[in-house]
């Protein structure tokens, strides 16, 4: 598994949590962005790198309190300090004792960690606030295999870490590195990039999420980072009866905690203590499972499901495998792609309740269902289905939506303003954005998306 550190946010404020989708990534950090925009379920990292300290920072939630953008106003490093920043992460640590920097002269060289978040840098004395200290030593360059794997540092400064060093513990606190003259004074620093060494440490390849078993449900996160980690489990999806808080155990980097069979159809959030490059602290923040298998409605917390569950497999679901026509060459695939809410949402033929959800898929008799079986007999021989995901930009819940008044519309003059301020005035509360919609589900207090979705691949 490629390592990927927990998407996590800081709570805006109490007692709202921050939402965070399972596909908000924090990866190889790459340029400082000084413009950040988060849509929780769009795929994209939030953050590359701790953004310089800003003068003034705006930060905007939607209307159930998800981040959904920030913004600093000033890229002005500090004055009077050294060449470099702890606002950047120039540095590599590319494997257990290895570290990678691209700097000049033969410089002492050494490692600092704070485990809450207390690094500063100064123009004398170099870094502060640290609990360790650690002098790296010169290596003669850096090993073939991790030129291969990260080739733009080929030419980097290699800095070997002392074999008695507790890297796993290190990893879970604010890192720098600063180079130091002869004259004892600081001459660079500069924070690190970590995917290298937690690609090393902590490759991992076995379950994550909530994994059932006769007897348990356990709870599986991958999270090498983290300082602690904290389970809530809620009887319902609003987060309004807090059945418990149970504590996770880490393993490798693995937090696990094992409970009871009758947390299925429960609820739960993830408590994580963690430091957040974003913010240069260590911060207790609420997120959901990014390896959930559902979700309640808006993503407020994350379902605990059996997918393999009989209550929710259609009739001939365990046989479906065996009904599929065999594929000889992929060659001979032939994809269609369709949005799930346009195939249905202008369809008569389909019961207005059921359109632009995955269940107008399971009407053998609609309009659309007729059309896709001619072209199956054409020789489509796959549909490829999307967006299946949940948006963070538009309610699930379909009653609280607004609509615009499509009757005035058409009354106003075709060189009129009124129509866009008109749709400018609902636009944050209706149920539109790039992926057109965010909830197909029939019932959004239902586990039917699992139910659904597995129904309409039987209906081929």
């Amino acid at each position: 598994m490629k390592s990927l550190q927990l998407p996590l946010f800081p709570s805006p404020i109490k007692p709202k949590r921050v939402t965070v989708s399972p596909r908000l990534l924090h990866p190889t950090p790459r340029r400082p962005r000084r413009h950040c925009h988060a849509a929780p379920a769009a795929g994209i990292p939030l953050f590359s790198l701790p953004c310089p300290p800003p003068t003034e920072t705006i930060a905007s939630f939607n209307r159930r309190g998800v981040l959904s953008r920030c913004k600093t106003m000033s890229n002005e490093a500090p004055e009077s300090i050294p060449q470099g920043s702890l606002f950047y992460s120039k540095a590599y640590w590319v494997s257990e004792f290895l570290i990678a920097w691209d700097v000049d002269g033969d410089y002492s060289c050494y490692l600092y960690a704070s485990r809450n978040a207390q690094l500063a840098l100064s123009s004398n004395d170099g870094i502060q606030g640290y609990e360790e200290k650690i002098k790296l030593e010169k290596s003669d360059g850096l090993p073939v295999k991790v030129i291969e794997k990260f080739p733009h540092i080929r030419d980097y400064k290699a800095y070997q870490l002392p074999c008695d060093v507790d890297v796993r513990d290190l990893l879970k606190c604010q890192l720098a590195v600063a180079t130091f003259g002869f004259d004892g004074k600081c001459c660079n620093a500069t924070c690190l990039q970590l995917p290298g060494v937690l690609d090393d440490l902590f490759s991992y390849t076995g379950s994550l999420g909530a994994v059932f078993s006769e007897q348990a449900v356990s709870l599986h996160l991958w999270a090498p980072t983290a300082q602690n980690v904290k389970a809530h489990i809620y009887s319902d999806s609003l987060g309004s009866n807090l059945l418990e808080t149970v504590q996770l155990v880490e393993n490798d980097g693995v937090w696990h905690v094992r409970g009871p069979r009758h947390w299925e159809g429960c609820y739960y959030v993830y408590e994580v203590c963690v430091y957040h490059y974003s913010t240069m602290q260590v911060e207790n923040c609420f997120a959901n499972d990014p390896y959930a298998r559902g979700l309640s409605s808006d993503g407020r917390s994350t379902l605990i499901v059996d997918l393999y569950s009989d209550q929710l497999k259609p009739p001939g679901w365990d046989n479906l495998v065996n009904e599929k026509p065999p594929i000889l060459s992929f060659s001979d695939i032939s994809i269609y792609e369709m949005h799930i809410r346009d195939f249905s949402i202008n369809d008569n033929s389909v019961d207005p309740e059921l359109r632009g959800g995955y269940l107008a898929f399971t009407l053998q008799d609609s309009l659309g269902m007729l059309h896709l079986k001619k072209l199956s007999k054409a020789g489509l021989t796959h549909i490829h289905l999307l967006p299946s995901f949940q948006f963070a930009g538009v309610d699930d819940e379909k009653e609280k939506w607004k609509c615009a008044d499509t009757n005035k519309l058409e009354e106003l003059p075709s060189d009129s303003e009124e129509q866009q301020a008109h749709i400018t005035a609902i636009q944050e509360e209706d149920g539109y954005n790039w992926g057109y919609v965010a909830c197909y589900r029939t019932d959004i207090t239902r586990m039917e998306k699992a139910t659904a979705s597995q129904s309409l691949c039987l209906n081929h």
